[in-house]
């Protein structure tokens, strides 16, 4: 292996590191790592000289001069996002510890012209960043639906399509598997490898990962006529979708033991909590529901991490 590839790796493996966790010394850098305390300074001289990370404050303990952990640096890269939903497009910004910064939507009337509705929805992420931002900004993600997924020749052309407007590297990939993924890297699942992940609407949309690899299958019919409104989802749309939910914890507890259930949802918080309340009651203690992290903009959110797996994170951590 050379030097170049060598560095690169251990970098990556260093951010992985402060993403999982709040904050590490050097010390703990190295013995998280395996890498010596020479190989950790040059690496952290490196991200320091690339504004990737950043001192944290100093911790201060019973005895000794405190300890400085390092930290990512939240504007030290961005990242653009775009999920093609069934009647518009949603759009995000997110910062390097995947925190969204501006999100924009906009109606898609006819999958014929998602081309040019696509470029437009970029020109207008563009516009809502500073031209500093601009400059930091490591791809472009784009998530589709599971209708897309035997259209190889609509994702190439896409993606071709990304690349000569923007001159940024595109990334396309299913939008609740990008979303489960960018969970594992910026969400309620960072510190765990085994977990089922649920995006809700009419259907349940599930995902497993175990051992920190997302495995996917085919979608449940749906549990509920219509879509619950970004605003107002009612009483009858949150019996159903936690029935939906116990029964497919019930059915991949069958593969495997289940101990952290992930739900999504364009709907408000508030009825995910609801949605989280109603569910418990059917679930044994040892069974922890936990909303997303990101939100009503979660697929998006989740189109936008897609640039940061393989630009900035240890393969480890990216696998899908």
């Amino acid at each position: 292996m050379n030097q170049v590839l060598a560095r690169t790796l251990n970098e990556r493996l260093i951010t992985s590191l402060l993403l999982r966790n709040d904050g590490m010394t050097r010390l703990q850098l190295g013995q998280e790592s395996g890498l010596s305390a020479q190989t950790i300074s040059v690496i952290v001289r490196a991200l320091e000289a690339d504004n990737l990370i950043v001192k944290g404050e100093a911790v201060r303990g019973r005895v000794g001069p405190p300890t400085i952990p390092i930290i990512l640096n939240p504007d030290g890269a961005f990242s653009l996002g775009i999920n093609v939903g069934q009647d518009q497009l949603s759009g995000a910004v997110v910062n390097f510890i995947g925190q969204i910064v501006q999100t924009q939507q906009a109606p898609l009337t006819d999958h014929t012209s998602l081309g040019a509705a696509l470029t437009g929805m970029v020109d207008q992420l563009m516009n809502t960043c500073t031209p500093k931002t601009r400059k930091l900004i490591a791809g472009v993600g784009v998530t589709l639906s599971d209708e897309f997924d035997d259209q190889e020749d609509v994702v190439r052309d896409i993606e071709a399509l990304l690349e000569s407007h923007t001159q940024l590297e595109t990334f396309i990939q299913n939008d609740v598997t990008a979303l489960a993924s960018a969970e594992t890297l910026f969400g309620a699942t960072r510190r765990t490898g085994d977990f089922l992940y649920c995006y809700l609407d009419t259907c349940l949309h599930p995902r497993l990962c175990l051992s920190g690899r997302i495995h996917s299958g085919q979608t449940p019919p749906p549990f509920y006529i219509t879509s619950p409104s970004p605003d107002h989802p009612d009483a009858d749309w949150i019996t159903a979708a936690s029935q939906a939910v116990v029964g497919m914890i019930s059915a991949a507890s069958f593969l495997a033991r289940i101990p952290t259930v992930v739900l999504a949802s364009h709907v408000p918080e508030q009825h995910i909590s609801a949605l989280i309340e109603a569910t418990s009651e059917a679930l044994s203690p040892d069974v922890t529901l936990l909303p997303s992290c990101f939100g009503q903009d979660a697929l998006a959110a989740g189109a936008a991490a897609l640039p940061l797996h393989p630009k900035f994170m240890s393969q480890s951590d990216t696998a899908m």
